[in-house]
């Protein structure tokens, strides 16, 4: 080749010659277009994924360093280069780091950064790690090299140094000095970074090793590392952060310092060690010795192994528990001490794996503080202090408030010095009111403890409070220390004194605002102890001032009565009391003083003239200026309150109402009247205005302190009636002001109380009270009222009824007046509605300390080793738990001992041990908390265990504790990890179910912890059992909600491809699913989003680089200015090829998403311009608004018929633009697309084409996600358009297989319709369109079963009823292992639907053009699936089915807006132009129906008087009750009718089934599958054998025509095939097809199978196929007598005629079938028939004719047949030889001897072997009659006539046997029918000594025979005739 041939190749081509030039020329021309590309998402980088690692491999030097240079454009340009990391890196590795030539090495270091820039730098040290391990010295330098250049740039921030760090050691060792050197250099930038956190690595180097890095160390000290060079997400807030930086820059470079700092623990880089392995073998025995020293020796060997900085994970439980039993019962303090510091090192170690152990420390650390030494002292503060950093504060909190309690004032200083330790520790959003209220209720009264130590403790743990959550939110609950200015000081001087460790997030966020006046803080401390807050919200602390500084004392009190703002003050105000000498002067400014003295008047008119201008006087006064409580004495002085006449105390009460609503009225001024207007509740006549005046009070005040005063005051008096009305008045003012801040437990207390009450309305009002609190309370009221007496508690519960399911009112008192106090917490309450507040129980009921209980020597007792002791031990905690109930959080070391029992080997142990558990989550409630870091390992376990019922409990447990306390902690110490690393398949699967359940409901859970998940995910997402990979995939979107998508897609780096692309896959299912996340309002956000779906405008060179909002401005005047594109919208062309050929050649993208991405609309779009299509309708297509979508669809609606070759050569372009708008969220676009689709279907079928696979996946898969939608309309069009139209242009079998993926979607619509689809598919299709086969579509369709989902599970059980109707019993194996559950459910549908079997199927008519109003795919005439599923679903008994299936059944069509109805048929002129007159006259045309003329029958003889029979009739014949066939005797009218016109069709169609002619042979079983079909095929009961016959005739004449010579003999095969099929899928025909018939057809079957013509036809195997499908129908479905008999004569005739191997070998085929079978047959066998034809066969073809042949296996076949029936029958089988004439005849006698005697049956001797006494085997007939007899008897209707027809059988056939049939039943249906047949015999006998003459001398057979027949039995014949009449009329 010249040198200037190759350039005439592709770039791409030119890249890979096997020429160097051409490649050198091929990559500098890739790396121009690579820094050309504007558009960095544009698909010509995407042609360049697979060659850049080629790149970088190149074996030439030159072409090797240009293919660097493009391969660093492309990493630079493309935003998918990421991709490619992995591969090109390997190779940067292997071939350039070290390469000899500088510019490749410089180039390759900086391709390695320039991967770290777009953050993939976890795969780029990955490979620097793998190059390291390489044995080429210079290869691990240039990595350590890259290593340490990408740390200086980027930082540790972005390079982790946890990996590099364990590298050191090795490194350090090589015998390279420029390996050596270059770990030097990267071990100092790491120490520049991260500081000493490593040092801990260092200690395995050499001392001159470390010597050296201390110098180097030393040189670096104090040097700020500063990034230069940021990734891709780093840079655009940098760029920020520059813009700052020139308008403060000290704020910038704060902002930058706190950013860039990263602290990085020793611990987190550290290598774990395992200790527990390491510990002495005496370990334990030491620390139980007498002698200190050995305690303390043994403590030493502990200490010196917790050296280690971090610890393996382990049951350190042991350990724990004998080092804390030291610290708390060792005398001497050296031990204590040490082993302090020894319990300290194990918390440090283990972290947050030790909270386990951390609840029981504690208090034994904290009660250690009575220790005098002070070296015991120091040693457990560190220890408690490390032990915390384990746990939370809450769970610890009741250990410290109890330890600060204590009475050793050493133990309350050092408490509350370690709480405020603690609390510098602590996050400030841990600490809520609930906590805060906890803390400083203790520490206020350590405050005024006399010990000055106490003081000082409890003063600085308070201040560090303070410092903490502010003074603001502490301030509240210290009021009571507000007056000692003293204290406060303190606690202020401390709070400034205190350090808070740690980090608390958000601060720096305001900086950039408030940096300017930087120097405005300086000036702030003299004010922030006033108003700490002011200079953060100047505008809302101007607004809470008046409610923020009430001092006590004043009068002016702000009213709170929202809930939550009454929340917000934890103690009400208090104002002081006034003096009698200020009331008066107050009021004396007010009132006069004839007023004032008029009050106390005697005379009753006087106070009534006195109050009346009192009340006037005061309405004038302004609210602000008001004296409440001055005039709320004045108006109570004496007489007050309680004044005598109605009239003046109706108008005091008045006045204190009126005070109430428009003063300021405080709870002291409440005090003053409440008691005395709650006396007055009881007056006749002003009990309304006390109760009006108390309400009134409490709006002003509060509902709980009024509360609390009525109900006090009411119980002390002794009138019942102010009792009954405070509790009625109470009850009232709760619905009115709701249950806010109530004392829940004080109400319950006080109605109770009442209840006790002698007087029964006072109990009334109660009930009634109690009846209101069940409104806020619900159920768990009646925890409260199990002790009352069970009268009382049936009122109240009649009460409780009455309010069920009734919400409670909404407030209508509280709420206004808060809202005008313009305060934070009155604008919460408005937002919060009038919800009812939660009453926290566990916070009301009693709780019992078991701590006590909790002995050691039960703890013993459950480790003990016999597994009784431990079973009783367990019991015992058991029963405590019963009786204690509800249980306080202290329960000792029980869950140590516990967790030791979750996983004890006897499983019965460990399910008692799993249900204590879940007691005590329940018993205890949230404070469980504590103690699952103990037990949850335990839970894990048991979700391993082999045991259903242990899996079951743990998830309860684990239910039990997430309830209580959340499911966060579960997620902590890295349990779930560690479970799911080392479990078995059956644990995995079981907790991948319930993190799949869980997961997603979770507000919020550690990303790490799932973090450590997910590679144990994306192993079992591939694992071999089948259970794990599915719940695991149903994992994935859990674990992403709390992940990410990108976390997730980060780690698939690390797989081999073909897994990552198997959970890519998987990600991306799953990504569509994660809930919407809050996204700021941004407009120019919002518009990118909207580009998604196909309105971004093509990204060319031109205009790449253009912001987007020029591009939309500019667009209105270039369209002025250009003319409408008129040319067609659609061009022909031969584009399409191209487009297929690229797209699998991955040349563009494939079009395969989720949601339709950028990328996608914008290759559409370019493919749309190169195919020609009109711009105005591009304009249209891609536009923005969906109008202008609208105009494009109408535009191709009218185009289609004038240019459909236009549309065939771009229809993958007009489908793929089809499948966006399926994304789009408007429904107008949509029914339009589907009008429009349904339009080129049918033009597509019109014209014959066929569609593409790539047409298919680009559009299919998409159009299957909208049969899921939630409009009727859009679902019926989808399934109309894959029912009628694709299917006829596209293979079914594929569009099945799409389907299939359907199923396996999360929405259960789509489920189901898809379910419904596929089940009207195959009637028409065959079974065998299910890919990729009938038995693994039908497992996965099975698992539908036990969907959630009821329409889901409706339509699987559906489908499996269509396949049942193909295969028929094959269905159930095909489904596979199921659930006994969905197996009982499978077969009682197929039950129920067998009974109406499928109508025949209409073929489907695509010819027709189908009208959008018509979509509706289950209308009859055009489905022929929906007889099928609607006789299926009508079937089930189950009517909530039966509701929620019609909307399933009944599918509405589309409703299109006006202008989507299509336009009238246009009238065509011409000759063929229909007439319009003659057509309105046909329409005009009715048929008139024919009226029925019923048969008239003569009825008479019902009329006539029942002749009883006499005994000598009795005698002479008895007839039996239920014949063996349906009863039409030649002697009854029955025979005289005519038969019906079905028989008469029937009759001539089986009689033309023997015609010479093949088209009246198809039309006339055509005409039989009908029959056989309908729910008239019972008809055929009396017409198998002739139609037998004929068949047989047949295939007799098939049998001599060659099938490839004449074509009808394969359609004359396949009808006759389908016929036979459909005749034996009715379980009750077949059965009396007689013995030749049979082996005639049997043999035909056969001898098709032999001759093999057909195998040579097309489709020949299949037709084989058939034919053995049919042959095993007909030996299952047939009578077996029949099948047993026939074959042995088929095999008879076979040996004598000396027929061909073949044949013979066939029918033993189908005896070894039988003989299987034997054992189920056994009860429905006539032994004597077939033993005859036994005897037959070996009397012509004995054992000695056999051996002279060279094969005798048909003789060895028929004594396998004697065998099995011996085997069966025992040493019975011989008395069935009664039909044998001569036993001697034939060798079977002797046979049947020696076989019974090899099977060791003893009873043969006394066997006779030829007997006609005793039970004999039952006839045909008679077993039949048996047979329906109990089919009645287990009738529910017909169980009484069962019982009298079985007696009588027995009367009339004393020799028949019905053991058999009663051995199928159990015991007791046994011992009902002997007990209920006795009754029988006992009423008879009475009857008959009744009616018969003693003189009648008869003998008991004659006598049993005669009594029978009385006027029951005449009754039961009677009702039968009428039943096989209505069954000949029906």
């Amino acid at each position: 080749m010249e040198d200037d041939e190759f350039k005439k190749l592709p770039i791409e081509e030119r890249c890979v010659h096997k020429l160097w030039k051409a490649r050198v020329n091929g990559y500098e021309e890739v790396t121009k277009l690579f820094r050309q590309i504007d558009d960095e998402k544009s698909p010509e980088f995407a042609k360049y994924l697979g060659l850049v690692k080629k790149f970088v491999t190149d074996s030439n030097a030159m072409g090797q360093e240009k293919g660097l240079e493009a391969t660093l454009a492309f990493v630079e340009n493309y935003v998918h280069a990421g991709k490619t990391v992995g591969e090109v890196m390997s190779g940067i590795v292997a071939k350039c780091i070290a390469a000899p030539k500088t510019k490749t090495r410089e180039l390759a270091l900086q391709v390695t950064l320039m991967y770290i820039e777009i953050e993939k730098q976890d795969n780029v040290v990955e490979e620097l790690i793998k190059g390291m391990e390489l044995k080429n010295p210079k290869i691990v330098a240039a990595c350590l090299n890259a290593a340490t250049t990408g740390l200086r740039e980027f930082g540790s921030k972005v390079i982790g140094v946890k990996p590099l760090v364990k590298k050191i050691p090795v490194l350090f060792a090589d015998r390279d000095k420029n390996v050596r050197d270059e770990a030097r250099f990267m071990v100092v930038e790491m120490y520049r970074w991260i500081g000493g956190a490593f040092r801990s690595q260092l200690t395995n180097l050499q001392p001159v090793q470390v010597a050296e890095l201390e110098a180097e160390f030393s040189k670096v000290e104090g040097q700020k590392a500063v990034p230069t060079r940021y990734i891709k997400s780093q840079q655009e807030k940098q760029a920020k952060l520059a813009v700052q930086a020139q308008e403060c820059d000290d704020v910038a470079e704060d902002v930058e310092d706190e950013e860039d700092q990263v602290v990085i623990d020793p611990y987190e880089i550290a290598d774990p060690v395992d200790i527990l392995s390491k510990l002495p073998k005496d370990f334990y025995d030491k620390l139980e010795a007498k002698k200190w020293q050995e305690r303390k020796e043994a403590l030493e060997a502990l200490d010196n192994l917790l050296k280690a900085p971090k610890l393996e994970s382990g049951d350190y439980g042991d350990m724990i528990r004998a080092v804390k039993k030291i610290i708390q019962k060792d005398s001497n303090v050296i031990v204590v001490a040490l082993a302090a510091r020894c319990m300290a090192n194990i918390a440090s170690g283990l972290k947050k794996r030790f909270q386990s152990y951390a609840s029981a420390c504690i208090p034994a650390l904290l009660e250690k503080f009575k220790e005098k030494k002070q070296n015991v002292v120091t040693s457990v503060r560190d220890a408690a202090d490390a032990v915390y950093l384990s746990t939370t504060l809450e769970n610890v909190l009741e250990d410290v408030i109890e330890a600060l309690t204590n009475k050793n004032p050493s133990v309350k200083s050092e408490t509350a010095l370690f709480l405020a330790r603690s609390l510098s520790k602590t996050l400030p959003a841990v600490l809520n009111k609930k906590l805060l209220k906890a803390i400083t209720t203790a520490l206020i009264k350590l405050i005024n403890e006399p010990d000055p130590g106490v003081r000082d403790s409890s003063a600085e743990a308070l201040g560090t409070l303070m410092k903490l959550v502010g003074e603001k939110a502490v301030g509240p609950f210290l009021i009571e220390l507000e007056k000692d200015a003293l204290k406060m000081s303190k606690i202020k001087e401390c709070a400034e004194k205190a350090v808070i460790v740690v980090k608390v997030p958000g601060a720096k966020k305001e900086r950039p605002v408030t940096a300017p006046p930087k120097a405005a803080p300086k000036a702030e401390p003299p004010k922030a102890s006033s108003a700490p807050a002011k200079s953060k919200r100047p505008a809302t602390a101007a607004k809470k001032k008046p409610s923020g500084e009430i001092s006590s004392g004043t009068a002016t009190i702000v009213k709170s009565k929202g809930g939550k703002a009454s929340n917000r003050a934890p103690s009400k105000p208090v104002e002081r009391e006034m003096s009698d000498e200020e009331v008066a002067e107050i009021v004396a400014d007010i009132l006069s003083a004839e007023i004032t003295s008029g009050l106390t008047d005697a005379n009753w008119k006087n106070r009534l003239n006195a109050v009346e201008q009192f009340l006037s006087q005061i309405q004038t006064l302004e609210s602000s200026n008001m004296p409440t409580q001055a005039l709320v004495k004045t108006i109570s002085k004496k007489p007050g309150l309680k004044d005598t006449n109605f009239q003046v105390l109706k108008l005091r009460l008045d006045v204190v109402k009126y005070l109430a609503e428009n003063g300021n009225f405080s709870i002291t001024t409440a005090g003053f009247c409440t008691n005395e207007i709650t006396e007055k509740l009881g007056d006749a006549k002003n009990g309304t205005s006390a109760g009006d005046a108390l309400t009134a009070i409490a709006e002003a005040t509060s509902l709980s302190h009024v509360s609390s005063l009525v109900m006090d005051f009411a119980f002390t008096q002794k009138s019942p009636k102010v009792l009954q009305e405070a509790i009625g008045w109470m009850g009232n003012a709760i619905k009115e002001f709701g249950f806010t801040n109530l004392n829940a437990k004080y109400l319950i207390e006080n109605a109770k109380k009442a209840l006790a009450s002698n007087n029964a309305s006072v109990r009334s009002s109660a009930i009634t009270f109690f009846g209101v609190l069940y409104l806020y309370m619900g159920p768990n009221l009646h925890m409260f009222l199990e002790n009352e007496k069970p009268a009382l508690r049936e009122q109240i519960n009649q009460e409780f009824d009455k309010h069920e399911n009734e919400k409670p009112p909404a407030p209508t008192r509280g709420i206004v007046k808060s809202a005008s106090s313009n305060s934070l917490d009155a604008e919460e309450d408005e937002e919060a509605g009038g919800d009812a507040p939660v009453v926290n129980l566990q916070d009301l009921l009693p709780r019992v300390d078991i701590s006590s209980q909790i002995s050691e020597a039960l703890i013993n007792e459950m480790a003990d080793k016999n597994w009784k002791v431990r079973n009783e031990a367990l019991v015992k905690v058991s029963n405590i738990l019963t009786e204690a109930k509800l249980i306080k959080p202290n329960i000792g070391d029980l869950p140590q001992a516990l967790a030791l029992r979750l996983v004890d080997s006897n499983s019965k142990i460990a399910q008692i041990a799993l249900t204590i558990c879940e007691n005590i989550a329940t018993s205890m409630g949230p404070p469980c908390k504590q103690h699952i870091r103990t037990l949850f390992p335990g839970f894990l376990q048991g979700l391993g265990d082999g045991k259903a019922w242990i899996r079951s409990s743990s998830v309860n447990c684990m239910n039990a504790f997430g309830d209580q306390c959340g499911y966060k902690d579960f997620f902590e110490g890295e349990m779930v990890g560690d479970a799911l690393k080392g479990g078995s398949p059956t644990l995995r699967c079981e907790l991948w179910a319930w993190l799949a359940e869980k997961l997603p409901k979770i507000k919020s859970v550690p990303k790490e912890e799932m973090v450590i998940c997910i590679p144990y995910l994306f192993s079992n997402m591939e694992d071999r059992n089948a259970d794990v990979r599915k719940n695991a995939n149903e994992a994935v979107l859990g674990i992403m909600i709390h992940v990410g998508y990108e976390s997730m897609a980060k780690q698939l780096e690390k797989l081999k491809p073909g897994s990552k692309t198997v959970i890519m896959a998987a990600l991306e299912k799953a990504r569509p699913n994660l809930p919407a996340k809050p996204v700021a309002k941004k407009k120019e956000v919002i518009s990118e989003e909207k580009a998604v779906r196909g309105t971004r405008p093509v990204s060319t060179n031109k205009n790449a680089v253009k912001p987007r909002a020029s591009t939309i401005q500019k667009a209105p005047a270039r369209k002025k200015e250009e003319d409408v594109d008129m040319s067609p919208l659609l061009a022909v062309n031969n584009f399409k090829h191209q487009r297929t050929i690229d797209e699998a050649k991955l040349k563009v993208l494939k079009w395969n998403f989720t949601t339709p991405r950028e990328e996608f609309v914008d290759l559409l779009k370019d493919q749309m311009t190169t195919a020609n299509v009109n711009k105005t309708l591009l304009t249209n297509m891609f536009h923005s608004d969906f109008k202008f979508h609208i105009k494009a669809i109408e535009s191709l609606v009218e185009d289609l018929h004038e240019n459909s070759q236009a549309l065939i050569s771009n229809l993958d372009l007009i489908l793929k633009w089809l499948t966006l708008r399926f994304f789009d969220t408007n429904p107008s676009v949509l029914l339009k697309g589907l009008e429009y689709l349904h339009t080129v279907f049918n033009m597509l079928i019109e014209n014959q084409y066929q569609l593409l696979d790539n047409e298919a996946s680009s559009f299919i898969p998409y159009l299957i996600l909208k049969i899921g939608d939630p409009k009727d309309a859009v679902r019926n069009g989808v399934k109309s358009l894959i029912l009628k139209q694709i299917g006829v242009v596209y293979s079914m079998s594929k569009i099945f297989s799409y389907l299939m993926d359907g199923v396996k979607s999360k929405n259960a619509r789509q489920r189901a319709e898809c379910l419904d689809t596929m089940a009207a598919i195959i009637p028409d299709y065959g079974i065998s369109v299910c890919l990729p086969s009938p038995a693994a579509c039908l497992k996965e369709i099975a698992k539908q079963i036990s969907d959630r989902d009821n329409s889901v599970r409706n339509a699987a059980l559906n489908f499996a009823v269509q396949a049942y109707y193909i295969v028929g019993d094959k269905v159930y194996k095909m489904v596979g292992n199921i659930s006994d559950k969905d197996m009982s459910l499978l077969e009682e549908r197929i039950k129920r639907a067998s009974k109406k079997p499928p109508p025949v199927k209409a073929k489907l008519d695509t010819t027709h053009p189908i009208s959008i109003t018509n979509m509706s795919p289950v209308k009859e005439h055009n489905s022929p699936a929906k007889s099928n599923s609607s006789n299926a679903e009508q079937d089930m008994g189950n009517g909530e089915e039966d509701i929620e299936e019609e909307d399933e059944e009944e599918l509405p069509g589309i409703n299109l807006p006006t202008q989507v109805v299509q336009p009238e048929p246009v009238e065509l002129p011409g000759p063929y132009r229909l007439d319009p007159d003659h057509i309105k006259e046909l329409d005009s045309l009715s048929y008139k129906l024919p009226e029925l003329k019923l048969q008239k029958f003569d009825l008479g003889f019902l009329n006539e008087p029942i002749k009883m029979p006499t005994i000598e009739d009795a005698r002479a014949k008895v007839m039996p009750l239920s014949p063996p066939k349906p009863i039409l005797p030649s002697d009854t009218f029955i025979s005289s009718t005519s038969k019906t016109g079905d028989e008469l069709l029937l009759e001539k169609a089986i009689s033309q089934v023997t015609a010479a002619d093949y088209t009246i042979v198809n039309k006339s079983l055509e005409q039989i599958q009908e029959i056989l079909q309908s729910s008239k095929s019972t008809i055929m009961l009396e017409y198998e054998d002739k139609f037998m016959n004929a068949i047989v005739v047949q295939l007799k004449r098939l049998a001599a025509l060659d099938p490839r010579a004449h074509p009808h003999v394969l359609k004359m095969y396949r009808c006759i095939l389908t016929v036979i099929d459909s005749f034996y899928v009715n379980k009750s025909l077949g059965l009396k097809v007689n013995i030749p018939v049979f082996k005639e057809v049997l043999n035909q079957f056969i001898i098709v199978l032999v001759d093999g013509k057909l195998e040579e036809c097309p489709n020949g195997d299949a037709y084989i196929r058939v034919v053995n499908l049919n042959c095993v129908k007909i030996i299952e479905r047939s009578d077996h007598t029949t099948v047993l008999c026939g074959l042995v004569q088929l095999l008879y005739g076979c040996i004598k005629n000396s027929s061909s191997p073949r044949l013979t070998e066939l029918v033993m085929k189908c005896l070894w079938r039988v003989i299987k079978l034997l054992p189920n047959w056994a009860a429905e066998i006539d032994y004597d028939s077939v033993l005859l034809e036994v005897h037959l066969f070996l009397k012509d073809f004995p054992t000695a004719w056999w051996k002279t042949k060279a094969v005798d296996t048909p003789l060895r076949t028929v004594k396998t047949v004697i065998h099995s029936m011996a085997k069966i029958k025992g040493a019975s089988i011989m008395i069935h030889l009664t039909k044998v004439p001569n036993t001697n005849d034939s060798e079977m006698e002797t046979y049947m001897l020696k076989l019974l005697k090899s099977l060791k049956i003893e009873e043969v001797k006394a066997v006779p072997l030829k007997t006609d006494s005793g039970r004999r085997s039952l006839s045909r007939s008679t077993h039949t009659q048996l047979t329906e007899i109990f089919q009645k008897i287990g009738s529910k209707e017909e169980t009484t006539e069962g019982l009298v027809q079985l007696y009588d059988f027995q009367q009339q056939n004393p020799e028949a046997d019905i053991e058999p049939f009663l051995k199928k039943s159990s015991q007791f249906f046994q011992e009902y029918i002997q007990k209920n047949l006795k009754e029988i015999e006992t009423s008879r006998k009475r009857m008959t000594d009744s009616k018969i003459k003693p003189s009648v001398k008869i003998n008991n057979d004659q006598q049993s025979e005669g009594s029978e027949q009385d006027a029951d039995y005449y009754r039961g014949r009677l009702s039968y005739w009428m039943k096989v009449w209505d069954e000949k009329l029906g």
